[in-house]
């Protein structure tokens, strides 16, 4: 995995967007809520290609690590602050199944699923 920048504070967009027929460079964008003591989305599986740009848009109330299981596996750091998002931007260099997690909760965000 190749770490892209992680930690920008800015907008994010609507749930997991692409550009249509896959493969493009844009970025795959995955809003997530973080909020007494759930997680949103929960479990869902987002299609992306490889060396693609996958941008995790996380507003949390919580303070918790975002680990994502790929080779090498990738850790953010996710602050408290509800209502500002925080920005970690990623890509992954191998295809398969690619498991996003938060470590404090103990819950799956996304699977990944990473085409080549």
């Amino acid at each position: 995995m190749t770490l892209l920048a992680a930690g920008a504070l800015t907008s994010c967009g609507s749930d997991e967007k692409t550009s249509p027929g896959g493969g493009s460079s844009d970025a795959v964008v995955i809003d997530i809520t973080i909020a007494d003591g759930e997680v949103s989305p929960n479990g869902d599986a987002v299609d992306a290609s490889v060396g693609q740009p996958i941008e995790l848009c996380v507003d949390s109330d919580v303070a918790d690590e975002l680990h994502v299981h790929s080779e090498p596996e990738q850790e953010f750091e996710v602050e408290a602050d509800p209502g500002t998002d925080q920005v970690f931007t990623f890509s992954v260099d191998l295809p398969g199944q690619v498991e996003v997690e938060l470590h404090e909760l103990e819950a799956t965000i996304v699977e990944l699923v990473v085409q080549p």
